[in-house]
C-alpha cells in the first residue's frame, strides 16, 4: 500500500483524475477495500473517502473543540489550512458544520425562532461532524447539492434539533440548505471546495441573524488557495479572491 499523499488531483501519484458519469468497481490503493466510484486516476489508482480524509478529521476535532472564536469565517479559515486537507472532497463538508456550530457554542444562548433556548454544545460539534462525513465527495455534480450547503442545513438541524417527523424545525433546516445551495450554483464554474465553504458559512451567518437575531463576527480575507486549484482558479470571478 502507498504512504505519499498529494493533496492535489490523484492523491497516490498526483496526475488529474478522470470525472465520469457512471461508477464502476476500484480497489482503494491504502486500505486495499473495493468500492463503485466515478473519480478515479487514469493510472489505475483510487482512493475510498475514509482513506481520503485519514488523519484531517482529528485536527478538524482538535482545532474546534480549542479555539474560543465566535467568528465561523476564522474558524474555517484554520481549518482550511490544515495540512492533511486534500485540495477538493468531502472533508470541506463538515468545516462548514463544525465551524458554524463552534461559533454558536462560543457566542452561548440562542434564543430559536420558536422562542425555544439553545446552547450549544461539544456533543453537538461532534455530532455534526459526524453527520457531514456521512456525504461523499463530488455531491455537487452527481446529486446536485453541495455537501458545503447541506452543511448549513445540518447546522440548524442541530440547532432546532429537528427530525423528521417535524414540522417547523425540519422545515428551517431544509431551507437554510437551499438557500446555502442556491448561493454556491450562483458562483458558476468548476467545483471550488473552498469558494463553496466560504459560501456556506456566510449564508449561515445571516440566516442565523434571520431566524435568532443573532450577529456572529464574520471576516472575509483573500483567498490564499488561489494558484494552487485542481479544477482552475476563477480568479476574480471569485467574490474571495480580491
Amino acid at each position: 500500500m502507498h504512504e505519499e499523499r498529494h493533496s492535489e488531483n490523484c492523491m497516490v501519484c498526483g496526475t488529474e483524475l478522470t470525472y465520469q458519469t457512471l461508477a464502476v468497481d476500484k480497489r482503494c490503493d491504502y486500505c486495499g477495500e473495493t468500492f463503485p466510484t466515478a473519480v478515479f486516476c487514469p493510472d489505475g489508482h483510487y482512493v475510498c473517502e475514509e482513506c481520503h480524509g485519514a488523519g484531517y478529521y482529528s485536527f478538524l476535532e482538535k482545532t474546534v473543540f480549542s479555539t474560543t472564536s465566535k467568528n465561523p469565517m476564522e474558524i474555517a479559515e484554520v481549518l482550511l489550512k490544515g495540512e492533511m486537507l486534500p485540495s477538493l472532497g468531502g472533508e470541506h463538508h463538515a468545516i462548514v458544520t463544525a465551524a458554524l456550530l463552534t461559533a454558536a457554542k462560543n457566542y452561548g444562548q440562542i434564543v430559536l425562532k420558536n422562542n425555544d433556548l439553545q446552547t450549544v454544545i461539544k456533543q453537538d460539534i461532534q455530532e455534526g461532524i459526524r453527520r457531514m462525513k456521512q456525504i461523499p465527495s463530488c455531491t455537487c455534480a452527481y446529486h446536485g447539492a453541495c455537501g458545503a450547503g447541506l452543511g448549513v442545513g445540518a447546522f440548524f438541524s442541530i440547532l432546532y434539533k429537528a427530525t423528521c417527523a417535524q414540522d417547523t424545525e425540519r422545515t428551517l433546516a431544509m431551507r437554510a440548505a437551499n438557500a446555502a445551495l442556491s448561493a454556491i450554483a450562483n458562483n458558476g464554474g468548476p467545483g471550488c471546495c473552498k469558494q463553496s465553504v466560504r459560501t456556506a458559512i456566510l449564508v449561515g451567518v445571516e440566516l442565523l441573524k434571520e431566524f435568532c437575531h443573532v450577529k456572529l463576527p464574520i471576516s472575509h480575507t483573500r483567498c490564499f488557495h488561489m494558484g494552487d486549484t485542481t479544477h482552475g482558479c476563477k480568479g476574480s470571478y471569485c467574490q474571495f479572491s480580491r
